[in-house]
Parts: C-alpha cells; structure tokens; sequence
C-alpha cells in the first residue's frame, strides 16, 4: 500500500522555538510529512527525517525576488511541480499567515487544506504587521476561509478568538497538539528547588520583564533563590538590564536545545509562564512549554489569562494571580518553593492532567482520522 503523504507548510522552514510542529510530524504513523516552504532559515529546527521543499533558500536579490512574486501571485512552476511530485493527499499549514501563501499551492495541486491557528495569528492587529507574508494573507483571507477545509483552533481561546475575527465557526475545531509522555513516568531526578525557570521567546507578550520584578520581592525573602532564563529575542538586551536593577542572580541563557530545555526542567523547583496580551493584541494560545514542564512533573505558576490557564489542571487555573499582577506572582512562587506538599500535589496533578489531555500519540491518531475524514469527504 502507497504511503500517504501529507505536506507540512510553514513559509520559513523551522524556527528553533516551534519544536511543537515537528513533534506532530515526528508522531504520524498514517502519513508521512513532507515540509514544504518558501525558505529554510538558520539557526532552526534539524529536519533530519523527513523530505524537505523549498522555494529558495539563498538571499540575493535574486532569489528574494522569486519569494516575492510567489506570495503576490502565487506563480513558482519548478516549485509547484516538485511539490506534485511527492503526490501529497492533504496539506497542513500552520499559522493563518502561512495558510494565506499555501492556498495557491493547494489549489494548483486540488488538495484538501487544513490549517492550524495557534494564537498572534488571530490576536494580533493585522495593520500592526505589513509584511509580504501578511500582504498575502490578507489578500487571500476570505478565500482561504471558504477553500480550507478545517482550523485546528489550539484551544478555546483562540477558537473564540478566530470567531469574533470572522472565521467560519463550522469549521472551527478545538484540538491539542500534546506532547511527547515517554518521560512521563521515568525516576525523578534531584531538584534545586531554589531555581526558578522561565523559557520562551524575550518578546513582549511572555511577560518576562513581570518576572524580573517579581524576583525581587522574592529574593528578599528567598535570598539563594536564582532566575533561570532559555529563550532570545528583541528584548534581551532591555530585560538584562532590568534584571540588573531588580535581581541579585538572573542567568541569562540563551537560545537553547530542545534536550537542554528539558534538563533545565528536570533540575528546577519552579517554571514561570506570565505571559501577557501585547499592546498590539498579541497573545498565546496555548503554550506547549507548559505542557512539557508538566510531564516531567515541574509545577508551573502562570498569570490569569485565557489561553495558558487551559493548560493548567482545573484545580490550579482558577487560583493564578491577575495579569501583570507582580505581587501576586511573586507570593505564588515563594508558597509553591517553600511548602513541599504544595509542590508535590501541583507536580502529580500536572502530571496525570497532561497525560490525560496532552498525549501526542493520542492526539495525533485524533488528528490523523480528521485528515482521512476530509480525504475522503474531499474524493467523494
């Protein structure tokens, strides 16, 4: 029997902070992914075993120019025709911008369109971002919003989000992308209960700066407590400096692997999520770094805002301080590092909540029988 193929579209092919995609690739067992963009970019995600396409990858004027007029027109013969080559069934973009430059391919090749919202690209102010990609997105919007035939809405928030953004509500379906459990249950390792873990891209709506000073006033009571931070960005530089102002010990990490993340959430006591929604309206969908501290069994705190607390078991989400609230967050860490039966049942419920919620083989066998739902509807 043919193997399946399903074409996995991002417009840059992989940014190190979208682990997430590639681990619902890695887990199909139905259909084999092949990635399909306009370009590769560097540093990024190691693809190592699946085909990858791209439009170009060099960055002459040349070869920009060739980016351009295919997001404008959708014209790239060679393209196009070494992506029918590979004979996909169904296509899968991810982000609602990156669907706007698929639709053309997936109409040339009459392949079913499924897209992923997962959370600025139905929050953030569309006239706040003029890129080319954005241009053709906006361009194409409507049309993609009757050609598609499913948006993958990473959780309620942004299912209601994408709704009061004009989304067809049909065809709105709520599905978690998981993570991987096979660590789930392995011996814990020891844990340095006094550091305190963020990890996540340095931009405005991770709400690192509300962390910063919030250490603060931790540290004034925790004195050996240390902050911890994974992840860059525009805001490095601004946050460096305000951890200079406001803590006494704040590492500052870096972009890091995949693999060293996870060390990270082995040994640590505590992971802070304060992410917040941006002046621009950007905000998260459902954060997979929650995810993933849960099912190595590191308790997380966040703020209160819609999106992130989904990823939270009901027990835990309705008690997170405010958005911005750097007081409240502030108490929260301190009682989770310093009472250990706290700790303990914030560990075990946030464990067995992502194995019951977030499996990525449960939830990629649910996201494959949509696939062959809507081949099938599609062939009929």
């Amino acid at each position: 029997m043919e193997t399946r193929k399903v074409l996995i579209y991002r417009n840059e092919l992989l940014p190190s902070s979208e682990t997430f995609i590639l681990s619902q690739a890695n887990a199909l067992r139905r259909f084999q992914p092949v990635f399909v963009g306009l370009k590769r970019v560097s540093p990024g995600l190691e693809i190592a075993t699946h085909p990858v396409l791209t439009l170009s990858n060099a960055e002459s004027w040349m070869e920009k120019a060739k980016r351009r007029v295919f997001l404008q027109t959708g014209h790239a013969g060679q393209f196009i025709c070494a992506v029918a080559a590979q004979r996909p069934r169904i296509m899968h973009a991810h982000f609602a911008v990156d669907a706007g430059a698929a639709l053309p391919i997936a109409k040339k090749l009459s392949t079913p369109l499924v897209v992923t919202l997962h959370g600025y690209d139905v929050t953030t102010d569309e006239n706040e971002n003029r890129w080319p990609t954005t241009k053709a997105y906006l361009r194409n919007k409507r049309r993609l919003w009757s050609d598609a035939s499913v948006f993958i809405c990473v959780s309620e928030h942004v299912r209601k989000q994408a709704l009061a953004c004009g989304f067809p509500e049909k065809k709105l379906w709520v599905h978690h992308i998981g993570v991987d459990l096979s660590e789930c249950g392995s011996p814990k390792p020891p844990r340095d209960k006094k550091d305190v873990l963020f990890v996540g891209r340095l931009v405005e709506k991770k709400g690192c700066i509300h962390l910063i000073r919030a250490m603060s006033r931790v540290q004034q009571v925790m004195p050996d407590s240390r902050l911890i931070i994974i992840g860059d960005g525009p805001l490095r530089n601004e946050l460096k400096r305000a951890a200079a102002r406001h803590c006494k010990d704040a590492v500052f990490f870096g972009q890091q692997s995949h693999a060293e993340v996870k060390r990270w959430m082995r040994h640590s006591g505590i992971l802070v999520v304060p992410s917040i929604r941006a002046k621009n309206g950007d905000s998260e969908g459902l954060p997979t770094v929650l995810c993933e501290a849960q099912a190595l069994g590191l308790p997380p705190i966040t703020f209160a805002t819609d999106g992130v607390t989904e990823a939270l078991p009901a027990e835990r989400r309705y008690c997170m301080p405010s958005e911005e609230d750097e007081a409240g967050l502030a108490e929260k860490i301190i009682h989770l590092l310093r009472d250990d039966r706290t700790w303990q049942l914030a560990s075990d419920a946030g464990r067995q909540y992502v194995k019951c919620h977030f499996d990525i083989l449960a939830q990629t066998r649910a996201l494959e029988d949509k696939y062959e739902e809507i081949i099938a509807s599609h062939d009929g």
